[in-house]
């Protein structure tokens, strides 16, 4: 095993995400020289709007044949979860056709299933690990999390994913509205069923997390760098810099964690990363009448109800759209609806509204290890919906990984080459 400390130059993370940055802290505690680049500040992009629930009760890939299924219903319902920028439909064809073969085959529904379970059992004693390591308790609260139901048709439609979070040890409660009003006063009555996660933990800032992680990642010796990647030199399979705008960078290794970005990076070092930007929205409101200190989900409208520091946080909803296209702001109207169909008498003004790009590849599993055809390449992004709760658990393995120890079996289906 070759080791990047021997030569001193050190390895570059690219992106300064909540991926990057916390793949650049494992990389710093287990003794490397790191440089963190970004075009732009740490956590300024979609790190900085998510929902802030760190989601270990991820168990299901969402390529499966039950999102297939209800795909149709959802793009006709103007107010549902899932919409299409109509300028993008031609770009996204081919991510969809993978999309739909993904979710119709067993055998990768059970390679989500799996990766997905050994990614959530490290994601808990990452963050745990990460946040004493880092001074981030004020950031955190194990507050629980309250997922809502307005049918029972709906709750059960969420047996599958509930009978394989029994079964990996996720503790959760079955409660009727009468107990979910309890748990999150100010519920409508409208909802019937709810399942609550009492270990369930949040955030109350996720910008917050990202520039302590980075401020922490700086004092501690590491470097941060603005600067928009051009290319790569290369000799034969290893990678020596990283080219920017005005300089290059000499590397020893290099990671690539710009999120839906990290698309345009890995055609340039030979192979695929076929990203979509699985566009994400969030408004911030006054926080009046919020008492509930907990992320709450009414999940037949794909969206969370968080209580943040700087206010109540409303986010979610997906938009498929092509790199670039204009916001539609009208996605961040449909969920301060939704807040008041399920919480009548809570929120107060609108404070700011938020659009982000979450990278989505058509199988739902992120890209994480060693680079095809190249040996000092490391791949972390392809994040979607759960970029908060893995980031801590990529970086860990991402710096084991450099050490010389094989990613568990289970992470096999994660491997970044497998779009050729």
């Amino acid at each position: 095993m070759s080791d990047s400390r021997t030569n001193d130059q050190g390895v570059i993370v690219v992106g300064a995400g909540i991926v990057g940055t916390a793949t650049a802290r494992s990389l710093q505690r287990a003794g490397r020289k790191v440089t963190l680049l970004d075009s732009g500040e740490p956590g300024r992009a979609t790190s900085y709007g998510n929902a802030g629930f760190v989601a270990i009760d991820h168990v299901l890939p969402l390529a499966r044949p039950s999102t297939l299924r209800r795909v149709p219903q959802m793009l006709m319902d103007r107010t549902g979860p899932l919409s299409v920028h109509p300028g993008s439909v031609p770009w996204l064809l081919p991510w969809m056709a993978r999309f739909a073969l993904a979710a119709y085959s067993q055998a990768e529904v059970k390679k989500g299933v799996d990766s997905f379970g050994a990614l959530m059992a490290e994601a808990n004693i990452a963050w745990q690990a990460e946040i004493q390591a880092s001074g981030l308790g004020e950031l955190f609260k194990t507050q629980g999390a309250l997922y809502v139901y307005e049918s029972n048709s709906a709750f059960a439609d969420g047996e599958e994913e509930r009978a394989l979070q029994a079964a990996k040890g996720t503790v959760f409660e079955i409660v009727d509205g009468n107990r979910a009003r309890e748990i999150a006063p100010g519920l409508s009555e409208r909802i019937v069923r709810g399942v609550y996660y009492p270990h369930g933990m949040h955030t109350i800032n996720p910008y917050r997390v990202v520039t302590t992680l980075a401020e922490r990642f700086a004092a501690d010796g590491g470097t941060i760098l603005r600067g928009r990647v051009r290319g790569f030199s290369r000799e034969g399979a290893r990678v020596t810099s990283v080219k920017l705008t005005d300089q290059e960078l000499p590397g020893d290794s290099v990671v690539i964690a710009a999120g839906r970005a990290s698309g345009e990076l890995t055609r340039l070092l030979g192979f695929n990363a076929p990203l979509v930007a699985e566009r994400g929205y969030h408004v911030m409101l006054a926080p009046d009448n919020v008492r509930f200190d907990l992320p709450v989900s009414p999940a037949e409208r794909g969206f969370f109800i968080t209580p943040m520091e700087e206010g109540l946080r409303v986010a979610g909803t997906v938009e498929l759209a092509a790199p670039h296209q204009p916001p539609t702001w009208a996605r961040a109207d449909i969920l301060v609806r939704h807040l008041k169909d399920i919480f009548p008498d809570v929120g107060g003004a609108e404070r700011s509204r938020w659009i982000g790009e979450r990278p989505s590849l058509p199988d739902f599993r992120p890209a994480i290890g060693r680079a095809p055809r190249l040996s000092n390449v490391y791949c972390a992004y392809g994040h979607q919906h759960v970029g908060l709760t893995l980031a801590t658990a990529t970086g860990r393995l991402i710096a084991r990984q450099m050490e010389g120890e094989e990613l568990p079996a289970a992470l096999t289906p994660c491997d970044p080459g497998r779009f050729g």
